[in-house]
């Protein structure tokens, strides 16, 4: 019946703990989101501003101020980068879903 009762006080207070301990865990884990979200919004905005210079490129080789082969190599650069942001939108995604799931369930255990 003691060793019930040991078990009992240890699991108070591990859960006493446990609480503020996710906490923790889950306030490092948005700091984290929040700054990867917020390199991602930078990069975005460089991608936007590269798209905006490719638009001039267009324009440019249209009234036939720009090489055709400049061009074409800048969109492959584009579009790999392109590439590479999406797929860090969607890891950026995933993590914020985590941490959602995270909350959810801290939610469910109070």
């Amino acid at each position: 019946m003691s060793s019930s009762g040991s078990k009992q006080r240890v699991s108070k207070g591990a859960m006493k703990d446990a609480p503020d301990k996710a906490i923790q865990r889950l306030e490092r884990g948005v700091t984290a989101s929040l700054d990867e979200l917020e390199q991602l919004r930078a990069e975005v905005a460089r991608m936007n501003a590269q798209g905006q210079a490719l638009e001039g490129l267009l324009k440019g080789v249209t009234l036939g101020e720009g090489g055709p082969r400049e061009m074409i190599d800048k969109l492959h650069i584009l579009q790999e980068e392109n590439l590479d942001l999406r797929r860090r939108l969607e890891e950026g995604r995933a993590g914020v879903d985590r941490l959602l799931a995270r909350v959810k369930f801290l939610e469910e255990q109070s």
